[in-house]
């Protein structure tokens, strides 16, 4: 055996050693007259139907190790129910600290977890502060769902989406204040898991690249937060990310050419989407309105195998903007904005989101305030 051999072996073995390095234990109850369950307990990020981890109930309790490379979030479910109805609110996360020991009570639906180690309970500690501080004002409202009049509607969406903002905004100022490793696994995750309207994820990447790249340096959270930033989300809030795509006619251009230095909305839409279909043709009376004022409009299809459908509904409903297709996901375009189908991205001319308008309704406010028509 030469002494190059002897090093590789070496070397094996230690990464080999190298791995587990953090254990906690889980302890779990299930209260008397829960109905049976099917546990699973995985790594964010994995499917639960693979994972090894399936402890299993003795006289009402369980128990298991959870060996990790370094800390990380890890849910556990009640996968049988999953497959049974399809989805379940038998959930909960918790963190793979070393030495920790992780409690878990389920009493029917609602996990109780607790943990001796130090960055769960950090987390954990945000999480009570935000119950007492807005679940009263939540509950509240949930019992004004049911409205006696279409104005009581609407005020109490204003007074539902006001709410909504100051939670976000109290969680990254406690984020701001409180560095853990749970803001690094949250933003992970919301990255991963990325959607259009996510309104504040760029203030979460600002308070990362300001505060928490030192935090665990080492820690594969911050390769996998780079890894999802260079992908060119489309994040309100953030610079309009340019990519390729085509035009019907199959010329491959740059998206740049349909909005640079210009006041533009992006429609994303579908053939196979009637409600994309629908949401174009209300466009298309606010764009006569405001085309002469500023507003540039382009549209971005996600077609597959052809573009036959696509060229039928442009031409029946005579959109009157330049439409445009990835065919096949060949440039994986709507995965950088976040959809499937449909969706609305509102570009400043310096080529900022400054809107991702949720409706119609939402888009001709934001146009009105832009244009100052609301005077």
């Amino acid at each position: 055996m030469n002494k190059q051999t002897i090093i590789t072996i070496v070397l094996a073995l230690v990464a080999v050693a190298g791995q587990g390095q953090v254990r906690c234990h889980v302890i779990g109850t299930v209260a008397e007259g829960t109905t049976p369950i099917e546990l699973r307990i995985y790594r964010d990020g994995e499917d639960p139907k693979n994972s090894t981890l399936r402890p299993m109930l003795k006289n009402g309790r369980f128990e298991c190790d959870v060996e990790d490379a370094q800390i990380e979030h890890w849910h556990i479910v009640d996968f049988g129910e999953v497959m049974e109805k399809g989805m379940t609110l038998r959930s909960g996360e918790f963190f793979s600290e070393d030495g920790a020991t992780v409690t878990i009570q389920l009493d029917g639906d609602k996990f109780d977890i607790q943990s001796t180690g130090k960055e769960y309970q950090a987390w954990h500690a945000m999480e009570q502060a935000a119950e007492e501080k807005f679940m009263s004002a939540y509950e509240t409202l949930d019992e004004n769902a049911t409205p006696h009049s279409d104005q009581q509607s609407e005020n109490d969406k204003q007074k539902m989406a006001e709410l909504k903002n100051e939670y976000h905004q109290w969680t990254l100022d406690y984020y701001k204040t409180h560095p853990m490793l749970g803001f690094l696994f949250e933003l992970d995750e919301r990255l991963k898991g990325f959607h259009f309207n996510d309104t504040g994820l760029a203030a979460m990447l600002d308070i990362y690249h300001r505060q928490y790249t030192t935090l665990y340096p080492d820690h594969p959270v911050h390769q996998r937060i780079a890894e999802q930033e260079a992908v060119g989300y489309q994040i309100c809030g953030r610079k309009y990310n340019d990519y390729n795509v085509r035009t019907m006619d199959g010329q491959q251009v740059r998206a740049s050419e349909y909005y640079k230095e210009k006041l533009t909305l992006v429609i994303c839409w579908a053939s196979w989407c009637s409600p994309c279909i629908r949401d174009a043709c209300d466009i298309i009376p606010i764009y006569n309105e405001y085309r002469n004022r500023g507003l540039n409009v382009f549209s971005l299809a996600h077609e597959f195998k052809s573009t036959d459908a696509m060229r039928k509904a442009v031409e029946r409903h005579a959109f009157p903007w330049p439409c445009l297709v990835d065919l096949d996901n060949e440039f994986g375009v709507f995965h950088k904005h976040g959809t499937q189908n449909s969706a609305l991205f509102l570009i400043d001319c310096d080529g900022t989101i400054i809107a991702v308008p949720n409706s119609i309704d939402e888009l001709k406010e934001k146009l009105k305030e832009i244009f100052n028509d609301n005077k």
